[in-house]
């Protein structure tokens, strides 16, 4: 009797994790009901945002005509938000990285605080791109120790 009542409080603090985890990635998700377009440019890697960070290949920056957007794939859709911004709402983009991690791409909006980064092992190969759509780009790397420091 004591081991089912202990693996249904397992199961009900994993279901209320996961509950919690979906919530707090939500909160980074931003969409602006841009049109599917032509899809330019594509990069896999991960996202780096308030209340999430992955690694591998569970998100897509996606380059089209009207913006960027970026997106966990179909299997990771349900943890990586949607982030999307036209290009002329963008403000310096540039390059950060945390002590053990890979650099990323800080896309941020211009004079907002809302902002979302894209973890790539191309991550200096993304700049260029958003250079020729006429936005602004630094190749200096940001050292951080907390993402949270990049919403100051």
């Amino acid at each position: 009797m004591l081991q089912i009542v202990l693996a249904a409080v397992l199961v009900l603090l994993c279901a209320v994790g996961i509950v919690m985890w979906i919530k707090l990635a939500a909160a980074n998700k931003r969409t602006i009901g841009a049109p599917a377009g032509e899809l330019r440019e594509l990069f896999r890697g991960g996202v780096m945002a308030r209340h999430v960070i992955t690694s591998g290949s569970l998100a897509r920056l996606e380059f089209f005509d009207w913006g960027v957007r970026l997106r966990g794939t179909v299997i990771s859709g349900w943890i990586v938000p949607t982030w999307e911004a036209r290009y002329d709402e963008l403000g310096r983009v540039g390059l950060v990285a945390l002590p053990a991690s890979r650099l990323a791409v800080w896309l941020r909006l211009r004079g907002e605080h809302d902002a979302i980064a894209f973890l790539c092992d191309r991550s200096r190969d993304v700049l260029p791109v958003l250079e020729r759509h006429g936005v602004l780009v630094s190749d200096a790397v940001t050292k951080i120790r907390r993402v949270e420091e990049l919403y100051q």
